[in-house]
């Protein structure tokens, strides 16, 4: 078995009212049409650079939409401010400890830049824990597309049939069922009956253990699957990104 998992909002806490507000600023920078919240929705899991062509359609010019892109993300550095300290989520070191107690091999698989995953980890002590990290810089198109988790099958050397992706949103459960692999969504940013297309939902990953992971490779085709009970209290919704 083989895991890719999400780094923002599975392994650390996103910043989704970061990343939009950093839209909206390159927005008014550029004097293009303010980007609505529908728009920003269907960003999730996508590279700034098919925002920015493909969802918000400011222009398809290669070279634009690099400019643009990593401008967004200058901006969105800048809003999380210098000496900004990243929050690793619960249960995430627990699981990240049971899987190398049992040499499963771990991948990142994000739409965020290398250099960024990488200061994450550094800052959390957590990069001994990963075995390959695919970023926006090493596929052509983020998710719903099941391209990056196709590479980091390869890279961590597993079949994709023996892959089981860990994320927190749809577009994580349409491109690992997309690339041929379970995916466990764990509901840090929406209420778990959103996320029931998963094979299992869970709210913390320290719920996960080996037993209930192995469970899934022998499920039978058509298997509802395993949903908590909703807590009376929603989840608030995250709008962005890994």
């Amino acid at each position: 078995m083989g895991v890719v998992v999400d780094l923002e909002g599975v392994v650390v806490r996103d910043n989704a009212k970061a990343h939009m507000t950093a839209w909206q600023k390159l927005s008014d920078e550029e004097g293009k049409p303010a980007p609505l919240l529908f728009a920003l929705q269907r960003a999730v899991g996508k590279k700034n650079e098919q925002v920015i062509s493909e969802v918000l359609c400011w222009t398809r010019d290669p070279s634009e939409v690099r400019r643009l892109a990593r401008r967004k993300h200058e901006l969105y550095l800048e809003l999380l401010g210098e000496g900004y300290k990243y929050e690793e989520l619960d249960g995430a070191r627990h699981l990240l400890n049971l899987l190398k107690k049992h040499s499963v091999p771990i991948a990142i698989g994000s739409s965020l830049p290398k250099d960024h995953i990488e200061q994450m980890l550094e800052e959390l002590d957590l990069a001994s824990y990963f075995d390959a990290v695919v970023a926006a810089e090493d596929v052509s198109r983020g998710r719903p597309d099941p391209e990056c988790y196709w590479y980091a099958s390869q890279l961590i050397q597993r079949p994709v049939g023996r892959c089981l992706v860990i994320g927190n949103d749809n577009s994580c459960t349409e491109a690992a069922h997309d690339a041929g692999m379970k995916c466990v969504s764990v509901a840090t940013s929406r209420p778990l009956y959103e996320l029931a297309a998963a094979d299992l939902v869970v709210r913390q990953l320290d719920e996960l253990s080996m037993v209930n992971l192995k469970a899934l490779f022998s499920q039978e085709e058509g298997t509802e699957p395993q949903l908590e009970l909703e807590e009376e209290a929603e989840i608030q919704t995250s709008f962005l990104y890994d």
